[in-house]
């Protein structure tokens, strides 16, 4: 048998090739783990949960605790095992066979991938060059074609910066299909288009654990829109598909916010430390941000990916990327992390 006939293509899924390194500054995560008690308090309840018996599918209790957090009804609320998950119900839901979605590039590389699996026209925005804004005017001459979702990610990654300003709203919001906006770094940001829920029935925002709240591992996003949109949407979620781990491992997370949000100040402090530290080095420009990683350029590149590798820290190249030729993201870490980063930095742009 020739099984490549039975292949639909020759689609190459998302990879994050990044080196597996002591100093992780590659993918956006939380420098800070949780804290040991919450761990442990995490660790006691799921010692006296049923390992045997399904998870409640619905996930009630983590959503009543997100829509206590958030001041909303649990009807508004999907949960999921992180974005990505949110993301592909969003177009299992809303795609068919010939749509168009806009997707503003460049932007998180999932996005992209997700759609290459669909027969669907991907219709590409290109950010201004600069400063990576978004050309509204340009944007809106797609809204003719009538496409189906309109994705965008606020603050973007990689690029760190607002696509969208509060005031850009009114720039977008005769969209004739649904507006998805990518909220994962919003508690860095402190900007979230959350209430236009109430008053547009087409926007859904997203939302992840793997950023502000020390939860990459336990891998849970959540979605919210108006209760019809949800209700529709749940209806295309696989059953029991967030584990009881997850589910109480985020409930507790929630509860614990008031300890966990200190930490965001102090990852914004270091973030802005290492940009005007970056700023003051040749040969390398660097992008202002509004999440927990910085962009920066440098025609030095591969000497910064090689001193950096020696030094044991992974960075994430973009060079390949859209508009990024010879860009690098590095993620924030701790202080001590940090220090080294810049140090290197320093030995080879003197």
């Amino acid at each position: 048998m020739n099984i490549e006939k039975l292949l639909k293509s020759n689609y190459v899924g998302y990879k994050a090739n990044v080196p597996d390194l002591p100093i992780k500054l590659s993918r956006n995560e939380n420098p800070y783990d949780i804290p040991k008690e919450i761990k442990e308090e995490i660790l006691n309840e799921l010692l006296n949960t049923p390992w045997n018996r399904y998870p409640d599918g619905q996930s009630l209790r983590l959503r009543n605790k997100l829509a206590e957090f958030l001041n909303l009804s649990a009807e508004n609320i999907l949960v999921g095992t992180g974005s990505g998950e949110l993301i592909q119900l969003v177009f299992n839901g809303f795609l068919e066979e010939g749509d168009r979605v806009i997707l503003p590039v460049p932007t998180f590389p999932l996005y992209e991938k997700l759609l290459q699996q669909r027969k669907i026209e991907i219709i590409k925005v290109f950010l201004n060059k600069e400063d990576f804004s978004l050309n509204f005017d340009l944007l809106k001459n797609y809204f003719q074609y009538n496409p189906k979702i309109l994705v965008i990610t606020n603050p973007n990654n990689p690029t760190g910066n607002f696509l969208l300003k509060k005031e850009d709203f009114e720039k977008i919001k005769d969209f004739p299909g649904i507006i998805l906006i990518d909220e994962a770094y919003y508690e860095f940001s402190g900007l979230t288009f959350l209430s236009h829920t109430e008053t547009f029935p087409n926007v859904i925002i997203l939302r992840t654990f793997s950023k502000a709240f020390s939860g990459a591992g336990i891998r849970l996003g959540y979605l919210i829109s108006n209760s019809k949109i949800v209700g529709y949407l749940n209806n295309f979620k696989l059953p029991y598909n967030v584990n009881v781990f997850t589910q109480i491992a985020g409930e507790r997370l929630i509860e614990k916010w008031d300890l966990l949000k200190n930490r965001i100040e102090i990852i914004k402090r270091e973030r802005d430390r290492v940009f005007e530290e970056m700023q003051r080095l040749k040969d390398i420009k660097v992008y202002p941000s509004e999440t927990n990683f910085i962009l920066f350029r440098s025609k030095k590149i591969y000497e910064i990916l090689k001193k950096c590798e020696e030094e044991g820290i992974a960075l994430r190249d973009f060079s390949k990327e859209p508009l990024l030729e010879n860009c690098l993201r590095v993620s924030i870490g701790d202080r001590r992390e940090n220090d080294i980063f810049i140090r290197v930095l320093k030995e080879v742009c003197i």
